[in-house]
């Protein structure tokens, strides 16, 4: 997210209110955004493929994850209106390829509400929710699977 978002990555925090308050610092953050991974709902049944080195087998399912996000500070709007513009990004679209994924059109509707932090004043937030389209990948560690003929006899020439 701090690479799609072009600012530090400190300043992208999961979204709890438990966690570090960037407003809690001396030298408060101009902006900064708060995130949680809302869902991540599976949408094809889980099948093996051949791992990058032909000898190893993974688990891969295709997953859609539904991900929000908050921004509090003088660029939250700027920041949250942009995210409707992703698609058209190629930055965006390789950021996203190196988790083998992909950045789903949506509403990616921006909607402002009231930050409250620590019973202190409240500031002007900016939420917008997207999805994206993702491969969860596991490697297995086991060696390709024999293949099996019809009549259930074992090719080890296949």
């Amino acid at each position: 997210m701090a690479k799609v978002l072009s600012v530090d990555e400190k300043l992208i925090i999961p979204k709890q209110g438990n966690w570090w308050n960037p407003q809690e610092n001396a030298n408060k953050p101009a902006t900064w955004c708060a995130y949680v991974i809302r869902s991540n709902v599976p949408r094809t049944v889980p099948f093996y493929t051949s791992g990058s080195d032909e000898k190893t087998n993974c688990a891969v399912i295709e997953k859609i994850a539904t991900i929000d996000l908050q921004f509090v500070g003088t660029q939250s709007e700027e920041l949250a209106q942009s995210v409707a513009l992703w698609p058209l990004r190629s930055d965006v679209q390789d950021a996203f390829a190196e988790v083998r994924g992909a950045v789903m059109n949506d509403s990616m509707e921006a909607v402002s509400s009231n930050f409250y932090q620590d019973g202190n004043n409240t500031v002007l937030a900016w939420n917008v929710t997207f999805r994206v389209l993702w491969y969860h990948v596991i490697d297995t560690t086991q060696g390709k699977m024999e293949a099996v003929l019809m009549d259930g006899k074992i090719n080890k020439g296949l």
